[in-house]
């Protein structure tokens, strides 16, 4: 297990609530805006009016991003010399087949849904899509992050915090106890619970795992654990937030919604997307749509049931109507009626259409068809199905590229995912599943977002930027547990607090070296002047018989004692009784009176 003793920075509440309003400074004039001591200037932005093929998603600026891309365009290009045409737009109703006579039947074939496809060699022009050109960005405030806090809350902001908070407390009001590890939780403290939750996906994604509680042991575990929460206190808001009930299914979609707005509004996707359906559990449907050249998810579906694939895709890709972009279908949306709905909105596509469809053509052996705008490919066993697209794209390359990219984005979610945070013994409902689901959502997607900003480091990587993750959102409390005077917070947990957040210790170290002076100091008198005065005689401390105290026959109390004061000889039980021993009092042997007890 690696020690956390990074030093970070520390996070204040005011950098939390002023991250989102983090506005673009420059106007038509081109004014100049200040980064970490770096002057960025921006371009004037280009009227969308002027230019009708302007893209609404993206944002022409003058910042570069030295973000290292899955694939270049030149990758899927046929002919990389050849210069791509501007527009080459396309209305598949107006397309027709040229005059004469017509084909050979024996160059037809026929489908099972009645679609007709042609040889390639016989098959009519047909005008292309442009070849799409559009880069990812991050958009507004996205463009400006600088570490891994602010990506991510842009994301999960604030507000859904809030709304967490508050769910979070009406469970903990159900079932309080006196319990103090039952305790309402605050915003500082369920950040601290995120980012252990963070840093908990970080240290459990080994194929054997040991138990959640090696994490807080001194032993295998990790400072910044027993550091910022106790394990009792971290299971019990698991627990918490693993409720049942419809109201439940209501509040998570709310907080999803609001995590899949915030992910289109600071996130412009490039040309290449992919849309497909992942597995997520017995209990949830999840589509995505990812950015194939970034893996990028910019929107999703999840449900309790199955839905109609076309309405389904029809609501992921919504935000790129008329955009000229480029959709590779998984298997549950590979269909020619699904490729042609896409080509009414000026999007081209591509899928592979599996023997038993029922658009494969019957008796097709190999070779190339064609039907209007769309084009079957039979190669190394795969019917390749494009439709649209421009014929300077190799189809094939262009497929190989794309089709993975959700498979890839769901690998990545779930490498260093916050389920590894659950107990043993805790069975997740679908709120804490989905919980889950957007906390790793908003990792991998902020981790995007830091590596395409320009003020951002794009060779970071995965597990790197969880980490610093985890830390940034567990230093406030951890800070709290350093200023709070209280018993709980030991010295050598206070000094393990100032490694983690980077801080010295030796303000603690010198406070707790005049604390212990003062703590000494009380009820001690020096040798020199312990000697007792002129004309004071002790007697034995010890009388002959058992008397009664008499403080204690003040208050009724039947307390009877042998040690008495060697002064006024009263008896003195053990609670109303001063003894020193004779070398506290200066005194040496030969001056002991007689009738005390003498060392051996």
């Amino acid at each position: 297990m690696e020690d956390s003793g990074d030093k970070v920075s520390v996070l204040d509440e005011q950098l939390l609530s002023n991250i989102k309003n983090n506005t673009d400074k420059t106007d038509n004039n081109g004014q100049q805006m200040d980064v970490e001591n770096l002057e960025i200037e921006l371009k004037t932005p280009v009227e969308n009016h002027a230019d009708s093929h302007a893209d609404p998603l993206q944002e022409t600026t003058s910042l570069t991003s030295n973000f290292a891309w899955l694939f270049n365009d030149e990758e899927i290009l046929l002919n990389d010399d050849e210069e791509l045409p501007d527009v080459v737009l396309m209305n598949p109703g107006k397309c027709r087949a040229k005059r004469g006579r017509p084909p050979n039947t024996n160059n037809i074939f026929y489908s099972s849904n009645g679609h007709v496809w042609h040889l390639d060699m016989q098959a009519p022009l047909q005008e292309e899509l442009m070849v799409p050109k559009q880069l990812a960005c991050g958009k507004g405030p996205a463009r400006l992050v600088t570490n891994a806090v602010e990506s991510w809350m842009l994301l999960f902001d604030d507000e859904m915090l809030h709304m967490l908070l508050r769910l979070l407390n009406e469970q903990i009001r159900q079932q309080r106890s006196r319990n103090p590890a039952e305790r309402f939780a605050d915003l500082t403290e369920l950040r601290s619970w995120l980012g252990l939750s963070y840093l908990c996906g970080v240290f459990r994604n080994a194929q054997y795992n040991g138990p959640l509680e090696e994490l807080w042991t001194l032993e295998l575990g990790n400072a910044i654990f027993r550091a910022t929460m106790s394990l009792t206190r971290f299971e019990f808001i698991a627990n918490c937030l693993n409720f049942q009930g419809e109201s439940s299914w209501n509040d998570a979609l709310r907080l999803w919604q609001k995590l899949l707005i915030n992910c289109r509004s600071y996130y412009g996707p490039s040309g290449w997307l992919c849309v497909d359906e992942q597995a997520q559990s017995e209990n949830l449907f999840l589509s995505v749509c990812c950015d194939a050249k970034t893996l990028f998810m910019t929107n999703a579906i999840v449900n309790k049931r199955e839905t109609k694939p076309s309405k389904e895709l029809m609501q992921l890709i919504c935000d790129y109507k008329t955009t000229g972009r480029n959709i590779t279908l998984g298997t549950r949306y590979a269909s020619v009626s699904q490729c042609e709905q896409l080509l009414e909105f000026n999007l081209s596509s591509l899928c592979t259409l599996p023997s038993c469809s029922l658009d494969y053509p019957k008796a097709w052996s190999g070779g190339s068809l064609s039907n209007g705008a769309m084009k079957l490919t039979h190669r190394a066993g795969v019917a390749l199905l494009a439709c649209g697209l421009n014929s300077q794209v190799n189809a094939m390359q262009a497929q190989l590229h794309t089709s993975n990219s959700c498979i890839n984005y769901h690998e990545l979610s779930n490498r260093y995912s916050t389920s590894f945070s659950l107990p043993a013994r805790t069975k997740p409902d679908v709120f804490l599943q989905l919980l889950h689901l957007m906390f790793n959502v908003s990792a991998v997607n902020a981790w995007i977002l830091l590596r395409l900003a320009p003020t951002g480091d794009a060779s970071i990587d995965q597990r790197d930027f969880q980490r610093q993750l985890g830390l940034f959102l567990t230093q406030q409390r951890l800070q709290r547990r350093l200023h709070r005077r209280s018993a709980a917070t030991s010295l050598a947990m206070r000094l393990q607090i100032c490694e983690i957040l980077g801080q010295s210790s030796q303000r603690l170290l010198s406070e707790a070296a005049n604390e212990a002076k003062q703590s000494n100091g009380v009820g001690v008198i020096s040798l020199s002047r312990s000697t007792l005065p002129e004309g004071v005689a002790l007697v034995s401390r010890y009388g002959d018989k058992h008397r009664r105290c008499k403080p204690c026959a003040r208050n009724k109390r039947e307390i009877k004692a042998r040690s008495r004061c060697q002064q006024c000889q009263a008896h003195r039980c053990g609670n109303h009784l001063i003894s020193r021993c004779y070398e506290c009092m200066g005194l040496n042997t030969s001056q002991l009176p007689e009738g005390n007890l003498r060392d051996s």
